[in-house]
């Protein structure tokens, strides 16, 4: 294997580095394509970035993070990326620390921006196991591939005849630990969280967690597929994390970081499920409420797809009416 190379050594677009104690305000998320880049965390662990945007035909579907572990025996990738071209990209960067082979791939959840890339994975390396939570193999089967290769197909301006679909097929329900040599991965599901098949995969020998999209920093928590999620659900999946014994964690989308990154993903919900929560006892409904709801999201109004929070108000509305009649 060759040895892991430094951005000096390769190129600062490429390859960068930052300690493990580094806040999330020290990572700068990508602007564009060009500037995808592998950032170590830990050594031998490394971060591919996305941007904090919506998918287009500039950035190819480059919006989720996706883990890059390096073992003794080869690597292993958390979330292959929105497409075939993020997949490409991240291998090629894979390449230049390593000539070892992908050994394995975890998709972290069902949504497309987090498993498109698997195809191209597969074609490099045939047979690679890809494994996901058994409720998101079971959904993705059921059709919901296709949808996704649809909705990203058509918002990267590819047909969708051309998005090729790989699914994971090593199912996965919680509790297992996964041992990749000297790297130990431990498989945790709580439930119905950010949606009903997510697999947060922690690295307890580096106090990592790698969250999916069950933490989500700087973007308004699952405002992408509201009415996937649970607010309470992933409320609680984000104090399980927080309980566990981790220093860094690795969000589905926006920077790694230490506590704080769980502690504002859980707020943001929190906040927006207590206001709307009482507004609804006020007998408001949800979109007469919108602007109160905003007001009370203040702090988090320069987060990406803020202004997409009518549409997330209703999906958490009908939670909290669910719930009242408990």
């Amino acid at each position: 294997m060759k040895a892991i190379a430094c951005a000096a050594m390769v190129s600062a677009a490429s390859i960068a580095s930052l300690t493990s104690s580094s806040w999330a305000h020290e990572i700068q998320l990508p602007d564009s394509f060009d500037d995808l880049a592998l950032i170590e965390i830990a050594p031998g662990i490394f971060v591919l970035h996305g941007m904090q945007a919506m998918p287009d035909p500039a950035n190819n579907g480059f919006m989720s993070n996706s883990g890059v572990l390096l073992t003794e025996r080869g690597v292993v990738i958390i979330d292959s990326g929105g497409s075939a071209e993020v997949a490409a990209a991240m291998l090629d960067r894979i390449a230049i620390l390593t000539d070892a082979p992908v050994i394995a791939v975890f998709n972290t959840h069902v949504h497309g921006d987090h498993w498109l890339g698997n195809a191209e994975v597969l074609r490099r390396y045939p047979g690679v196991p890809i494994f996901a939570h058994e409720r998101a193999i079971e959904r993705l089967q059921g059709g919901e591939a296709s949808a996704w290769a649809a909705i990203m197909g058509g918002l990267t301006d590819r047909e969708t005849s051309g998005v090729e679909v790989s699914l994971p097929t090593a199912g996965l329900s919680g509790g297992e630990t996964l041992a990749f040599d000297s790297i130990n991965l431990v498989v945790h599901h709580t439930g119905h969280a950010h949606t009903d098949s997510d697999i947060m995969l922690e690295l307890p020998g580096q106090k990592i967690v790698f969250a999916g999209d069950v933490i989500e920093y700087g973007r308004a928590v699952s405002s992408d597929v509201p009415a996937d999620f649970s607010a309470r659900g992933q409320i609680e999946a984000i104090d399980y994390l927080l309980a566990l014994n981790v220093e860094l964690f690795v969000p589905g989308h926006g920077p790694t970081g230490d506590r704080e990154i769980a502690e504002a993903s859980r707020d943001f919900l929190q906040t927006l499920y207590a206001s709307v929560e009482r507004h609804y006892e006020e007998g408001l409904l949800d979109y007469e409420m919108r602007d109160l709801v905003a007001a009370d999201l203040r702090a988090y109004s320069d987060w990406a797809n803020f202004e997409e929070l009518g549409r997330l108000i209703s999906y958490v509305y009908l939670q909290v009416e669910e719930a009242a009649w408990d």
